[in-house]
């Protein structure tokens, strides 16, 4: 599946666009999110050369994510902005290495004549077409939270016993409540009952 849109067609104030574009053609991995439903992209297509082309535009929808502490699916709006630039890819043409370089072993390298074309932020443009499809795609995986939370204030699992914490606190987390501090004097008692018994035979003589 493409989105495939021909420059031709293209005039100079822009072209409106709007795709629907179903979970199917985006190919995301789970830790990447599912779409529910179709999402959206509208926006516009400008020439901005003879070689080069930008589109503008929003991408919107909602995704099914995993919360990263207590592993339930959660939904959550997806609404993003894109700007995408494409530009054709120049023939390559061969460059002759200087004579200190021959001894490396190599004659020559290929290099593109536009550097700019080779650019990881920018898609290619096929004959006089476009493709938005990878575009959208690589946007809404860059789109994809590190940790993904239900919410800031989730409380996971246990890790005793791995229930969710979020439906109430369970058996094997009930807070241990400490009880009061023992005199000093009933400690040395217990550790040393002659001392106790020799103070108070002192004390009652």
């Amino acid at each position: 599946m493409s989105i495939a849109i021909n420059l031709l067609d293209v005039p100079p104030t822009g072209l409106q666009i709007h795709h629907e574009v179903s979970p199917s053609d985006l190919l995301l991995s789970h830790d990447e999110g599912i779409p529910i439903g179709n999402l959206s992209c509208h926006g516009d297509l400008f020439l901005t050369g003879e070689r080069s082309a930008h589109f503008q535009g929003k991408i919107s929808g909602r995704m099914a994510r995993e919360c990263v502490r207590c592993l339930d699916q959660f939904e959550e709006d997806l609404s993003l902005s894109c700007e995408v630039e494409f530009k054709k890819a120049v023939k390559a043409v061969n460059v002759i290495v200087p004579h200190r370089d021959k001894g490396k072993g190599a004659k020559g390298r290929d290099k593109s004549v536009d550097d700019n074309a080779t650019e990881e932020d920018v898609y290619p443009i096929t004959g006089n077409e476009i493709d938005l499809l990878p575009a959208i795609r690589e946007q809404v995986i860059l789109a994809t939270p590190l940790q993904s939370l239900c919410n800031e204030n989730c409380l996971g699992l246990c890790q005793v016993c791995g229930s969710n914490l979020n439906d109430g606190i369970c058996g094997c987390c009930t807070p241990v409540t400490s009880s009061a501090p023992v005199p000093i004097q009933q400690t040395i008692s217990k550790k040393h009952p002659s001392k106790r018994s020799s103070i108070s035979a002192r004390r009652g003589s």
